[in-house]
C-alpha cells in the first residue's frame, strides 16, 4: 500500500504541473503584432487605429495585443507587404497600391477619384469589397482586418493650382500606383513614383512639381509647408488596407479571432461616416495654416473623372474573373 503522505505528495505535483501545463498553453496562445503604419502619430488616422488597437487588447484581455510603431518606424510603406509577408512585421498598413502588384483584382481601389465623398455610399461600399478582399490576401499570407476608405484627396503644388485638366500638362506629380500613373499621363502630366515617407523632401527640392495625397495625410505630413497650392478634390482615392501576417494571425484562438474581427468590423462602421469632416476639418486647419486652397466645383470633378475614365477598362483586364465582384461595387460609381 501507498502511503498517504506519498500520494497526497504525488497529488499535489500532478496539480502543479497542471498549473504549469494551463499557463505554457495561455502563453502559446497570446500574441503580440508588431505593426507597421506609415503616417505618423498626429494623423486623424492614428486616433482610429489607436482606438481599434485599444480595443482588441480589451476584448481579448491581453491575450492578443498590436503594438503601433507610426512614421515607418518598423518598416517603410514601400516594404511593408513584404516583411509582413515574411514574418518580419506582424502586421501593417499600406494604401491599396502598394497591394494591387500582389492581389490584381483590389486595383479597383486605387485610381483616383473612384469612391464619392458621401458616407452612406463608403459604408455600403466597403462592406461588399470586404469578403473578397480578404479571400485573395489569405491566398497570398495576409490576414485583412480591414480596408479604410478614402475620401479629402487632394493636389498639392509648388506653383500654383490645378483646377482643370490643361493645368497638369507637363508637370511631374508623384501618385501613388500603376492606376493612378495611367491617369495622370491621360490628362498630360508625369507621373512619378515615391514613397509617402520622402514625398515632403522630393516637393522641397522640386523632384516633382506636385502630389497626390489626402488632406488629412497633407495637415499630419505639413507637405503643404513646400507645396502651399491646395487643390480640394473631395472624393477618395487608393483605400488602405490593416492586415497581419496570416501564419501568426493562426496562432491566435479562434475566439479571439473572432473578437477580433468583430472589433475591425465595427471600426470601419462607426468610423467611416465621420470621414468626410475629417477632411474637412484638415482643409480648415490647412487654410489656417497658411495654405491657399482652392475647391473643385462638381463640374471640374465630372471633368476631371471623365478625362481620367480610361483607367477602367485596363483596371478590367488585368484583374480578371476574381475582380468582378469588385466591379460590380466601383464600376456604377463612375458613371
Amino acid at each position: 500500500m501507498i502511503p498517504a503522505a506519498n500520494l497526497r505528495a504525488a497529488a499535489t505535483a500532478a496539480a502543479a504541473a497542471i498549473v504549469v501545463l494551463a499557463g505554457s498553453a495561455t502563453a502559446t496562445r497570446a500574441q503580440t503584432f508588431e505593426f507597421a503604419v506609415w503616417y505618423s502619430d498626429r494623423d486623424f488616422y492614428a486616433e482610429h487605429v489607436r482606438n481599434w488597437a485599444s480595443e482588441i487588447e480589451k476584448r481579448t484581455q491581453g491575450r492578443v495585443k498590436i503594438n503601433l510603431h507610426f512614421s515607418g518606424a518598423l518598416v517603410a510603406a514601400k516594404e511593408t507587404v513584404n516583411a509582413v509577408r515574411n514574418g518580419a512585421a506582424g502586421g501593417g498598413t499600406t494604401s491599396i497600391s502598394f497591394i494591387a502588384g500582389l492581389v490584381r483584382p483590389v486595383s479597383y481601389m486605387e485610381p483616383l477619384l473612384w469612391i464619392p465623398a458621401d458616407p452612406k455610399i463608403t459604408v455600403d461600399t466597403m462592406q461588399k469589397l470586404l469578403e473578397p478582399s480578404r479571400n485573395l490576401l489569405e491566398k497570398r499570407g495576409l490576414k485583412l482586418m480591414f480596408t479604410f476608405p478614402s475620401a479629402g484627396l487632394v493636389t498639392n503644388c509648388i506653383n500654383g493650382h490645378v483646377k482643370k485638366i490643361a493645368d497638369w500638362n507637363g508637370k511631374k506629380v508623384r501618385a501613388a500606383g500603376r492606376w493612378q500613373g495611367i491617369q495622370l499621363r491621360a490628362v498630360g502630366a508625369a507621373p512619378v513614383a515615391i514613397d509617402p515617407g520622402e514625398v515632403y523632401i522630393a516637393l522641397q527640392n522640386k523632384t516633382v512639381d506636385c502630389m497626390m495625397f489626402l488632406a488629412n495625410l497633407t495637415l499630419s505630413s505639413k507637405v503643404h509647408e513646400v507645396a502651399p497650392y491646395i487643390t480640394y478634390w473631395r472624393d477618395g482615392a487608393n483605400a488602405s488596407m490593416y492586415y497581419l501576417n496570416l501564419a501568426q494571425w493562426n496562432k491566435v484562438s479562434p475566439a479571439d479571432q473572432k473578437l477580433m474581427l468583430e472589433v475591425s468590423d465595427r471600426m470601419v462602421a462607426d468610423a467611416a461616416p465621420k470621414l468626410v469632416q475629417m477632411q474637412l476639418d484638415a482643409i480648415s486647419a490647412l487654410e489656417k495654416a497658411g495654405a491657399k486652397i482652392y475647391r473643385a466645383t462638381d463640374q471640374e470633378i465630372s471633368d476631371m473623372k471623365k478625362a481620367m475614365s480610361v483607367v477602367w477598362k485596363e483596371v478590367d483586364e488585368i484583374a480578371g474573373p476574381d475582380g468582378k465582384p469588385f466591379a460590380e461595387v466601383v464600376l456604377p460609381l463612375q458613371k
